[in-house]
């Protein structure tokens, strides 16, 4: 009998691993939509609520009417920042859609194409956001979980190089904060933090915070959630910012919703290397190589204030001098810029006085202007104190060897000012 027992037992068991061997993994099944094509934009959509900010709500189309839109999911609620909704793009711009759920990205990750059959739901905004969803006491409420799959449907496999995330909207400052471009996944590069935040973090773990950024004088808010799990980012405000995310509106004020860490980024800050720096001593004209032509003495080398230059003071004469460098070698010029510092109060003044020339050809001796060519564009910022020119491009000079000249050049007509060199460099930005 008790032979018999331990047999049914091992019976039992192989049984039981016989069964187990044939579970299987369910077959993962690529979503493909085979509903309605798309027949709609979101600037449709959109079009069926003309009266924004007024608490209206809109019927997007009748149970009869096939109305499908096609787009792509932007936003992203992995980073606890977006709650219960989800951001879609198309062609057209951006829409929200209010949904009774969290955890979307899990099922409509970045870059997943849907299609938006719009029967049953409604259009309205929320202080001039545009939202789509069911109607809920008077406005756009949230779509229930369970009733989500009638309306939104999935279609192949999430792309998160799609044009609309690889190329998202680069807002340089107040031209791009517009309508068209609210919901949409954007990019807001080299802005800063307002100062008063310095070392503060995005956002604590009591309340969401309002930072302002600044771009080219133009404020958007940084609005963060105190359940974002990247709310610790702690704000540097002495560095550029490189953020994306999703821009908002409420009213007038433009917002960026960030999704996850990810999206706050800093801005590239490009590497200047000095290739060669020519300054000036009281020996610029002998064991420094500098040389000059025209009038004698027109080129005066100075100290004052600590600063070592060289200048010409042609008030009211005609005049037409060159000062000269000594020979530049530089062997690859590409990406290259040349910068001035120098100092001419010359704010309305004719910009064909104070001129840059470069030349390959000229070794010193006998002096022949058809061996010099103007940079073009040549200096147009003159600092009243001594500072930086705008940069100008060297890779024009077409040779690793070359020297630059400073021509000061006017008829006896008009006044001219004083013209003040303290250096020049060749810079490489990288």
């Amino acid at each position: 009998m008790k032979k018999n027992i331990i047999f049914l037992s091992f019976a039992f068991v192989a049984l039981l691993f016989a069964s187990c061997n044939k579970w299987e993994e369910p077959e993962f099944v690529v979503p493909v939509y085979e509903g309605p094509a798309a027949n709609h934009t979101i600037a449709d959509i959109k079009a069926m609520h003309p009266m924004l900010g007024t608490g209206a709500q809109d019927s997007i189309c009748r149970w009869d009417e096939p109305f499908i839109v096609k787009a792509v999911v932007v936003s992203s609620d992995q980073g606890g920042n977006c709650y219960k909704y989800m951001t879609v793009q198309d062609e057209t711009g951006g829409i929200e859609i209010s949904i009774d759920r969290t955890g979307l990205y899990n099922d409509y990750p970045v870059g997943q194409t849907v299609y938006i059959d719009c029967r049953g739901l409604i259009v309205g905004d929320y202080h001039n956001k545009y939202q789509i969803g069911w109607k809920y006491n008077g406005s756009v409420g949230r779509i229930n979980q369970n009733a989500l799959g009638r309306y939104i449907h999935k279609d192949g496999l999430p792309n998160p190089n799609h044009p609309f995330l690889a190329n998202p909207i680069e807002v340089t400052g107040a031209n791009q904060l517009s309508a068209e471009n609210a919901n949409c996944f954007v990019k807001i590069d080299g802005c800063m933090f307002d100062r008063k935040y310095d070392g503060q973090p995005l956002a604590n773990d009591d309340i969401t915070m309002d930072r302002e950024v600044y771009i080219n004088g133009a404020t958007v808010i940084v609005r963060t959630s105190n359940y974002a799990n990247f709310r610790s980012i702690v704000i540097d405000a002495d560095k550029p910012y490189c953020l994306y995310g999703i821009l908002s509106v409420y009213n007038s004020e433009y917002q960026l919703t960030l999704r996850t860490k990810e999206d706050v980024q800093f801005a590239y800050v490009p590497q200047e290397t000095v290739l060669s720096n020519l300054t000036f001593n009281e020996n610029f004209q002998t064991s420094g190589g500098w040389s000059t032509q025209g009038a004698d003495n027109a080129w005066i080398y100075q100290v004052f204030n600590g600063n070592q230059f060289v200048y010409h003071n042609a008030a009211n004469a005609a005049c037409d001098d060159w000062l000269i460098s000594p020979a530049i070698s530089i062997s690859d010029l590409n990406n290259v810029t040349m910068v001035v510092d120098h100092q001419n109060n010359v704010a309305g003044s004719p910009a064909t006085y104070y001129q840059v020339y470069y030349s390959t050809s000229y070794n010193g001796g006998a002096f022949n202007e058809s061996d010099w060519t103007p940079f073009n564009p040549n200096i147009t910022n003159y600092p009243s104190s001594f500072g930086p020119s705008n940069s100008i491009d060297a890779s024009v000079i077409n040779s690793p060897n070359f020297r630059i000249a400073f021509r000061y050049r006017k008829d006896g007509s008009a006044s001219g000012t004083r013209w003040s060199i303290r250096g020049v460099k060749f810079v490489r930005v990288e």
